[in-house]
């Protein structure tokens, strides 16, 4: 009696080709998985955008602090993050799907939200102390909130600390805020997402961008791209 069987190098032919297959559908799959959360992440980044304008609106066209706790005058300010609630409703907007920081469950030094307001806009820091809507110059073109990186528990970046020179002259605060050597900034997450990160602006829409798209220095001289500061002509 005859029986049909596959032989041994039948089988392993077949196993090499679903390894094959394997080895090349894996990273497509990874990086429709990394869309995704792009994508998911872009739809919090519009929603703090709106948020952020409703509150200016409210507010006589002043935008929220940045929380600081140097015990100065206004150290104890609440976080944006709490400030804007009433607009955005839902403290699920501030994780973004992508950001996987272990200062999440850490009760001391908890992390609270994925995403830094632009410390130009706030009224306690340098150097203007607080903007008003009406003087950023160009809200399409200048960020307001971006992605902070995995180590950051603060609520803001400081982008006046950027690049050498930096726009106000603090060593400690530009060893915290740039990296020298790589010239790119150490607390915004420049390259979450497949190599760039998402951007939320001044009049409220968010975008996907390089960081290289929105700074840009020649070493010594004034930066030939900055999407950072509100008043710059």
């Amino acid at each position: 009696m005859k029986r049909n069987a596959f032989t041994l190098i039948e089988l392993l032919v077949v196993i090499a080709i679903i390894a094959i297959l394997a080895a090349i559908l894996f990273p497509v799959f990874a990086q429709a998985r990394e869309k995704a959360r792009s994508v998911s992440c872009l739809s919090n980044c519009r929603q703090l955008g709106m948020s952020i304008s409703m509150y200016a609106q409210d507010h006589d066209e002043a935008y929220p602090f940045g929380h600081i706790s140097d015990g100065d005058v206004m150290g104890d300010a609440k976080s944006w993050v709490d400030t804007i609630q009433p607009y955005s409703k839902s403290p699920l907007i501030h994780h973004c799907p992508s950001d996987s920081s272990p200062l999440w469950d850490v009760p001391s030094e908890r992390r609270t939200t994925s995403y830094g307001l632009n410390a130009y806009f706030t009224p306690n820091h340098p150097p203007y102390f607080g903007v008003r809507m009406a003087s950023v110059n160009t809200p399409a073109q200048c960020i307001i909130v971006a992605e902070l990186t995995d180590p950051v528990t603060e609520d803001h970046f400081m982008p006046m600390m950027f690049g050498n020179p930096p726009k106000v002259n603090d060593p400690d605060g530009m060893a915290e805020q740039w990296d020298m050597d790589r010239a790119e900034p150490k607390q915004v997450a420049i390259r979450r997402h497949q190599g760039g990160a998402n951007y939320v602006f001044a009049e409220g829409h968010a975008k996907f961008h390089r960081f290289d798209q929105t700074w840009r220095q020649t070493t010594g001289q004034p930066p030939t791209v900055d999407w950072y500061d509100p008043e710059k002509p």
